[in-house]
């Protein structure tokens, strides 16, 4: 009994030991985070990178493929020259009819910018050549989720879903997404 009351005692001091020895620690770095301007913090938490996070939506035409001059006039001021240039190249590669790196270019942004809706409907498009019908859909749902105040590309992302229901053959999918693409 008396051991067990001298070992709860010294473990207890261990315990109480340890939280004052972390409390006069400084806090580790966590590398990814934005400081109050909205820029991006770099490693050695001094420094900062010149490239502004921003989560703004790329609004664009009607077409699924842009040209570089469409992407440009088309791009909020906000939105980091990189996710510009990552959309042209994108858009290069489709037209030379290489799917897979406009695929993989459209990822790089998403790294940049994960909750940009245009992105995301360009790569479902990109899905769905790719005979990715189940992502498509699911990239294109999560487009229109986050493509808030567009209604065009809200609509463009369930006609997108209409389609690929409808050569999968599940007319009724079709037809409820159809009706979902009609309200905007």
């Amino acid at each position: 009994m008396i051991k067990k009351i001298g070992i709860l005692i010294c473990s207890t001091s261990l315990l109480v030991g340890c939280s004052s020895f972390s409390s006069k620690q400084k806090p580790a770095p966590v590398y990814g985070q934005v400081d109050s301007s909205g820029r991006a913090a770099s490693r050695d938490n001094n420094a900062v990178i010149s490239t502004a996070v921003t989560t703004k939506p790329i609004t664009v035409q009607d077409s699924t493929i842009l040209n570089q001059q469409d992407v440009v006039a088309n791009t909020p001021a906000k939105s980091p020259n990189v996710i510009v240039a990552l959309l042209a190249d994108a858009d290069n590669s489709y037209q030379q009819g290489n799917v897979d790196d406009s695929v993989a270019t459209i990822e790089r942004a998403l790294r940049i910018e994960p909750r940009n809706p245009q992105l995301l409907y360009k790569l479902a498009v990109f899905k769905w050549e790719q005979d990715e019908p189940e992502l498509a859909i699911n990239l294109a749902k999560k487009s229109a989720l986050l493509a808030e105040g567009n209604a065009g590309l809200k609509k463009k992302n369930w006609r997108l879903i209409a389609d690929i229901y409808e050569q999968q053959g599940d007319l009724a999918n079709a037809n409820s997404a159809r009706q979902k693409a009609k309200q905007f």
